[in-house]
């Protein structure tokens, strides 16, 4: 359980036992963190289902040994990617140093020239969150809901491949050191639904 939940939410569960509440649900400040494989539709096209499932597990296998390295937890897994989520007061650190492990694996992995590529970009996004226990008696799952994963779930939708974007939210909680030697201003971006811009900053591995 703990390898799919935050700390705070096993604490809960724990707490409650079998009784949880059908509409158990917390507030939680967090960082989001969305990961997404590019070009997925033109493999799924070119190459047989079980090499490309193949190739997806193993992405996801990598991603989530290191998002757990890092004190990170997932919360779901979708499709080609995934949803993790951080929390505690390092969790900007956590999940910077872990989009920074996640880069460069990903491009050595490509350098080795494998069959099928695997290029992957993220998003991160910090803030309120609402982390609460969704369905019926049938099947229910703890997800986070809130304008924080949408927004983290966009900025991974215009990552390049092998790239990591934030919002400033992120680098407000990131120790100055990182940040200064890791992020970099990319552009102000205006999503779809939103009244106002974002400032958006890239994670720079070369440095």
């Amino acid at each position: 359980m703990r390898s799919f939940l935050p700390p705070e939410t096993v604490e809960m569960i724990e707490k409650y036992g079998s009784d949880l509440p059908g509409d158990l649900a917390f507030d939680q400040e967090m960082t989001i963190l969305f990961s997404d494989m590019r070009g997925f539709t033109e493999l799924a096209e070119k190459y047989e289902p079980r090499e490309v499932y193949a190739t997806i597990n193993a992405s996801l296998a990598m991603q989530t040994r290191i998002i757990m390295r890092h004190g990170g937890s997932i919360n779901k897994f979708l499709g080609d990617g995934l949803l993790a989520c951080f929390s505690g007061e390092k969790r900007g650190e956590q999940a910077l140093l872990c989009v920074l492990e996640l880069m460069d694996e990903l491009q050595k992995k490509e350098k080795t020239g494998d069959k099928l590529p695997c290029r992957v970009g993220f998003g991160m996004h910090d803030g309120h969150v609402l982390f609460g226990l969704l369905g019926d008696e049938m099947r229910k799952e703890f997800t986070v809901i809130g304008d924080v994963p949408n927004t983290a779930a966009r900025l991974c939708g215009i990552a390049q491949p092998f790239q990591g974007l934030m919002t400033e939210a992120c680098m407000r909680i990131i120790p100055d050191d990182l940040a200064k030697k890791h992020c970099r201003y990319l552009n102000s971006v205006y999503f779809k639904g939103k009244r106002d811009g974002m400032d958006v900053f890239y994670v720079d591995t070369e440095s």
